[in-house]
Order: structure tokens, then C-alpha cells, then sequence
């Protein structure tokens, strides 16, 4: 029977808020934040109040488990990873609720949360993955691991 660390669930939480805080303060650096396009930066006119609608999202690296860990609608702003090493999406939501609705999808699709979930940060585990939720804000951060 295998056993779980019960430090893990701890350790992702914290690699997660580093994540997100490493995320809010790159200062557009194009390793963790996709740059906007022009209208999106511009402070006057017709485009001063969009912001998400003209970023464009980002693909999903192509072996993040899409079919097993839900994301929440909107735009990828982060998306990063592979099988081995773990993923890591930021996703502005397109909803004003995005941390409840991430928390309600990974729950809705069989993940068990782990005690010592906050309002703004919560680690999720089924059989196949170890999923870390948080939002410095209004984005949200997925820190996936494969089990």
C-alpha cells in the first residue's frame, strides 16, 4: 500500500503561491505572462476598458490532461509544463467567481480537497493527480502533478 506525504499537499501549496506572486511581478517578462497586444496596453481611447478580450489565450501544452483536470473558462495567460515535471496554468476567468468555479469543477469531476484550503488557495488529489488551486486576485493558478 502506498502512502501519502503528508508534506507534499504543504509543499505544492507554497511552490503555488511563489508561482502566482513570481507571475503578478514579472513585469510582462514573455516567460510567465503573454504579452498584450497593443490595443490591450493602450490607456485612452476606445479600448481603454478591455483588457482579457484582447489578450489572446494560450494554447495548453499538449500532454496537460485536459479530459481529467477541468480549467476554468477564459483566457490562458500562463501555460507551462509537461508530463515529468508538472504543469502550470494561469488562467484570467472569463466569470467574477473563478476560484469557487475552479474549486467546484475539480470537485464535480471526482477530486477530494485536502484540509487546510483557504478562500484563495486549496490543493485537490484523485488516483492520477495532485492539483493546487489558488488566485492572488482574480486570476487563477493551476499547479498540476501527476500522482
Amino acid at each position: 500500500m502506498r502512502t501519502r506525504n503528508p508534506f507534499v499537499p504543504a509543499a505544492i501549496v507554497a511552490a503555488l503561491t511563489i508561482g502566482s506572486l513570481a507571475a503578478c511581478s514579472s513585469g510582462g517578462n514573455g516567460n510567465y505572462v503573454t504579452p498584450q497586444t497593443p490595443g490591450a496596453s493602450s490607456s485612452s481611447g476606445a479600448s481603454s476598458g478591455s483588457s482579457s478580450a484582447d489578450q489572446k489565450s494560450e494554447e495548453l501544452p499538449s500532454d496537460f490532461p485536459k479530459e481529467d483536470v477541468p480549467i476554468v473558462d477564459g483566457t490562458v495567460v500562463v501555460a507551462r509544463g509537461d508530463k515529468d515535471n508538472g504543469w502550470s496554468v494561469t488562467v484570467q476567468p472569463s466569470g467574477k467567481n473563478g476560484f469557487a468555479d475552479a474549486q467546484s469543477a475539480l470537485k464535480g469531476k471526482g477530486f477530494t480537497e485536502q484540509a487546510g484550503s483557504s478562500d484563495s488557495k486549496a490543493v485537490f488529489t484523485n488516483d492520477k493527480y495532485t492539483v493546487a488551486v489558488g488566485t492572488p486576485g482574480v486570476s487563477v493558478t493551476y499547479t498540476v502533478t501527476a500522482n
